[in-house]
This record gives structure tokens, C-alpha cells and sequence, in this order.
């Protein structure tokens, strides 16, 4: 376990990480002394760590779903997405797909955020966002029909699937402060 203090007061800001790998070229009795993380680049694009963290997380997005099945013909939805992160920040290309019953004919659905449809090959009802801003909430409001089958079987009601990116947010806390470039003058890249 990996403990990052946040600033000067303490343990309390900390950023725990459980796992925390560098790739090879980072020094790590720099980051060790001092939390500096310090390399000399490869040539091209490369992951210069990767790190768990299972404590303090927090979660962008949250849903918010009410599904009730309606006797044996219908399944009533109302699910609701809201943001957890500053309203200077977005979410975009935010992507829903929300499990319906296999014997789902038809779906009715409304959203006053996106665009909604029934995916009838999947047995979803995909829902799109293109952008939410911090501290706003989305809901969407449907009924899906369903054919009559001779045995009743219980929906297992499988969870819904989010998709999408929130730019310069990081659910650890983990944080940037500044970024130091030193370049050699005898320095030549190999392309």
C-alpha cells in the first residue's frame, strides 16, 4: 500500500493507492525520498504508471435506477444519472444500456437529455448523452411491453452498463501538481 499525502495537512487528504507500478525508466529512489516522479523518456508513446485504489474513491457518475415489473405485460422504467464532480468539469460521449426482458417487444421512452432507443438484437435500451456538466442530472422514463409466454420466468435483471469520459477528473484524487520538462541540447530522438 502505497499512502500519497495531499498537501501539508496530513494524512487525512491522502490518496491511498493498493497497487502502484512504474514502467522502468522512472527513478524510483527519487520517488521514494521525495514523491518526485523523475525518468528519461523511451522513444514514442508509453504508460508511465499504473496504480489501484479501492479506499476514498470517488465515483463520477451515479444511476439511479427504479425498474418494476408491471404484472406479466410490462416492465416500467426510470432511471436517473447524476454527476459527482465540479460543474467546471463534463462528462461526454456518456452511453447507457439498460437490460430489458427477453420477451420485450416494444419500448416507450423519454428523455429530455440525449437520445433513447430499444436495441431489440441486444435486449437493451441504449440511452446516449453527449455531455453533462458537473452537478446536473439526467433522467430517462420508459415502459417496455412484453410478449405473453406460456411459463413465467424469473428476469434476472442484469445491471446497467455507463460508458464515458470525464477530462482532468480522477476518482482516486491522485493529481498532477506541475510538470518539469529538462532537455539536453545533445539530445536526438530515434524516429
Amino acid at each position: 500500500k502505497l499512502v500519497l499525502d495531499k498537501g501539508e495537512r496530513g494524512l487525512t487528504d491522502a490518496v491511498e493507492l493498493d497497487d502502484c507500478q512504474f514502467h522502468q525508466c522512472v527513478r524510483l529512489n527519487e520517488f521514494d525520498s521525495d514523491r518526485t516522479i523523475s525518468f528519461i523518456p523511451p522513444d514514442g508513446e508509453f504508460e508511465l504508471m499504473k496504480y489501484r485504489s479501492t479506499s476514498n474513491v470517488n465515483l463520477p457518475l451515479k444511476v439511479l435506477p427504479t425498474v418494476r415489473e408491471i404484472g406479466t405485460s410490462q416492465v416500467s422504467y426510470i432511471v436517473s444519472i447524476k454527476t459527482n464532480f465540479n460543474n467546471k468539469l463534463s462528462a461526454t460521449n456518456v452511453v447507457l444500456r439498460i437490460p430489458t426482458p427477453l420477451n420485450t417487444t416494444t419500448v416507450d421512452c423519454k428523455v429530455a437529455n440525449g437520445k433513447a432507443k430499444y436495441v431489440p438484437a441486444e435486449n437493451v435500451i441504449v440511452w446516449k448523452i453527449p455531455r453533462i456538466q458537473g452537478g446536473q442530472e439526467c433522467t430517462l422514463s420508459g415502459t417496455a411491453q412484453l410478449t405473453a409466454t406460456t411459463h413465467r420466468q424469473a428476469w434476472a435483471r442484469p445491471p446497467i452498463d455507463v460508458d464515458f469520459q470525464v477530462l482532468m477528473f480522477t476518482a482516486s484524487g491522485i493529481l498532477v501538481r506541475f510538470l518539469k520538462v529538462f532537455e539536453k541540447s545533445n539530445y536526438h530522438s530515434i524516429k
